[in-house]
């Protein structure tokens, strides 16, 4: 298969405003421009098992969820000084509210406020106290901005879009490289940004987009990944404003949308790491 073209790339934050709720449903769309075709056997084998347990573990305690308004997405620990720790997601999450819910991995949920949204890119942050964690013996880790620039990022090397869509720090997905950066059109931008684009690696047994059924999930994609689970295999609803990691575990973007199966765009960490 050709990835031929991430046109009409969706961000889908919204789904219900939180799990236990029935809200209805929102969705943000983040259009796209157009890429050059891309074979797809630049693409990798792929993490085995254990490199996915491994990484998922490590990672574990820096990724979100996040509930703003009646949407909901993800998003990763930037930062966290003795007073407080800093969120980091997508703008286009976090413009739905002035304050916003966070729900860690050790399922407690915690205020934060919008602190500063980026009007250059798809990215924001929200902050709240770091006594919070201390009173709930919580331990949440900030994620390690990669150190390499886009020069220093090689075109097939394995990517690891993890964020938390239906469980919490759940869902991810094994991707690889296409282009470290690559000028796209967003919704709610005037220029174009230059987005760090990759492609979702397709396991033996998920479905494709001619149909089919994943091992590794019930039948027709729903539901939470067996433990034993390599990857998800699709970018969704409710993972806007995830991480995107290196193998090594270091943060390379903040995931913009993704055509589901097929690939996904990144703001990269070069854009917002100062």
């Amino acid at each position: 298969m050709i990835l031929c073209a991430l046109g009409g790339i969706l961000s889908r934050c919204g789904r219900e405003g939180r799990p236990a709720e029935n809200g209805a449903a929102h969705e943000e769309r983040a259009s796209f421009a157009p890429v050059t075709d891309t074979p797809e056997e630049n693409a990798p084998a792929g993490f085995t098992e254990s490199d996915c347990a491994g990484l998922r573990e490590r990672l574990r305690p820096c990724i979100l969820q996040i509930f703003c308004g009646d949407y909901r997405g993800s998003g990763v620990v930037w930062e966290i000084t003795e007073e407080e720790v800093t969120v980091l997601t997508s703008a286009h999450l976090l413009k739905n509210g002035d304050t916003c819910e966070v729900l860690c991995h050790a399922g407690v949920y915690y205020e934060a406020k919008v602190a500063r949204i980026s009007e250059d890119c798809d990215i924001g942050f929200a902050v709240f106290p770091v006594d919070a964690l201390k009173e709930d013996g919580v331990r949440l880790t900030a994620a390690v901005p990669c150190a390499r620039g886009k020069e220093e990022l090689v075109q097939g090397e394995e990517l690891l879009v993890y964020g938390s869509m239906d469980v919490v720090a759940g869902d991810f997905v094994k991707g690889y490289l296409i282009e470290a950066e690559c000028e796209m059109q967003i919704e709610g931008y005037e220029d174009a940004q230059p987005l760090l684009l990759g492609g979702i690696v397709r396991e033996t047994g998920q479905p494709s987009a001619e149909g089919g059924t994943d091992a590794g999930m019930p039948e027709g994609g729903a539901g939470e990944p067996e433990p034993d689970s390599q990857g998800r295999g699709a970018v969704d609803a409710g993972m806007s404003g995830c991480g995107v990691f290196d193998g090594d575990g270091k943060l390379l973007g903040i995931l913009a949308g993704g055509d589901g199966e097929s690939g996904f765009a990144a703001v990269p960490v070069w854009r917002f790491g100062e």
